[in-house]
């Protein structure tokens, strides 16, 4: 089973918490690039789950997947317009099972131990890719780091 932690981050007409609030609201996530798109293509399971790590504020948010990946089209025309630049490549349906209020050094240490990251080079380079696929030990780890 893979989880994901995927990343929101500012975009060129919105904020990172902006574009993760407004994904949320919608019971959806998009896919900003190609690659996330081809790793939860590959990776993505019926029981994955996705947590939500908001550049510069912290992890807020948990949700299950309720979807495959689905091409930009199927979401309605006002949706796909507001969500363009998040959504570009595809979009997964969720469900939000968990909110958090996480300080930004809290939960970059909860990561960097979690995830095993050398250094915080390393972590803030995979922050930046957008997404990271989770072990199911990793994934539990985490929620209990934010209990």
């Amino acid at each position: 089973m893979s989880h994901f932690l995927f990343i929101a981050g500012a975009l060129r007409d919105r904020s990172s918490q902006a574009s993760a609030e407004v994904q949320l609201s919608h019971e959806l996530w998009g896919l900003r690039t190609a690659l996330i798109r081809d790793n939860l293509r590959t990776y993505l399971t019926d029981d994955s789950c996705g947590l939500v790590y908001i550049l510069k504020q912290g992890l807020r948010a948990g949700f299950a997947i309720r979807s495959r990946v689905l091409p930009p089209e199927d979401l309605d025309q006002f949706v796909r317009d507001e969500l363009r630049e998040e959504s570009r490549f595809g979009f997964v349906r969720i469900q939000v099972t968990q909110n958090w209020q996480s300080t930004p050094d809290a939960s970059l240490t909860l990561l960097h131990r979690v995830l095993a990251v050398p250094d915080q080079a390393e972590l803030t380079r995979r922050l930046n890719l957008g997404m990271h696929r989770l072990t199911q030990e990793q994934y539990d780890a985490i929620l209990a780091g934010l209990s």
